[in-house]
């Protein structure tokens, strides 16, 4: 029987996790998500019954168990945010606002900028079984910067734009899988609550993720369509659905939230700036030594 408790219940999911009992999984995720809900504490309530949702909506079986319940979820979330827009959309907001003053280029820098400060969690991220290809971000990002500055050799351009393309294959098939949901997959991060590959999908992460790296790649070997880019990935470097599981504390008074913040507009001022190449490496390169979380 599930309790009302919530202490009870978020015992209750994490041994429903370790089992990877999904169907229990999503019961938990629904019941928090109530609970929170009618405790008033918004940021949570959303949390879980995003949570709910995506995994509902990913599996079949799942859904047609729970698809009633699935509609009136959404509903939720769509009176939830509402009534308090979440801190990840808000910062998307304002990003969209202010690259309306960029170009196509300034535009794919600032998500750049953003990819490369994921390279170090993605080779951590890369460690877990059947998540290996999360360890070539670091040299997609190289192939990226390089062919900002037409540093591409050109011999080499079909077998980049090939290992670009798999790259791309590879994370969206991990992102389409139960795998987003599987937390026994955890890095362990000292003296903090360990990081699970669910984290990553804060503010529609690995959906704009997986855009950014179309985009940039078609920036390069063809053109851009400006329709395609989607600028909400300069923000989801903020990581709220790790703050939003792990802590109480209102995300935006979170230190890494707030250091954060501080380099997404950082990072437009400086595109807006026009920097010479050797600014951009630099900054690339310091990038890709940040954990975000």
């Amino acid at each position: 029987m599930i309790t009302k408790n919530t202490d009870g219940l978020l015992d209750a999911l994490k041994t429903a996790q370790e089992k990877q009992d999904y169907e229990s999984v999503a019961k938990y995720y629904l019941q928090l998500g109530k609970e929170y809900r009618k405790k008033g504490m918004t940021a949570k309530a959303l949390y879980y019954l995003n949570r709910f949702d995506n995994l509902v909506g990913g599996m079949d079986s799942l859904y047609d168990k729970f698809a009633k319940k699935d509609d009136q979820v959404c509903e939720w979330i769509e009176e939830l945010e509402e009534e308090h827009t979440p801190y990840e959309k808000t910062i998307q907001e304002q990003v969209l606002e202010k690259a309306e003053d960029l170009s196509t280029p300034q535009k794919l820098q600032w998500l750049l900028l953003t990819m490369s400060r994921f390279c170090r969690l993605f080779t951590y991220t890369s460690l877990f079984p059947e998540f290996e290809v999360f360890g070539e971000l670091e040299k997609i990002v190289s192939y990226f910067t390089n062919g900002f500055y037409g540093e591409l050799e050109e011999s080499a351009k079909e077998d980049i734009e090939e290992e670009i393309l798999d790259f791309d294959d590879g994370t969206d098939e991990v992102f389409d899988s139960i795998l987003m949901s599987d937390y026994t997959k955890k890095v362990e991060i000292p003296e903090q609550e360990s990081f699970v590959p669910a984290d990553l999908e804060g503010g529609d992460g690995t959906f704009f993720f997986g855009a950014a790296v179309y985009v940039l790649s078609h920036f390069i070997f063809d053109e851009v369509d400006e329709d395609d880019i989607k600028m909400e990935f300069a923000a989801c470097g903020l990581m709220t659905d790790y703050y939003y599981r792990t802590s109480d504390t209102d995300v935006a008074d979170e230190p890494k939230i707030k250091e954060e913040t501080g380099r997404i507009f950082s990072d437009y001022e400086f595109v807006k700036s026009n920097p010479d190449a050797a600014s951009f490496r630099n900054r690339i390169a310091a990038y890709k030594k940040i954990m975000l979380v």
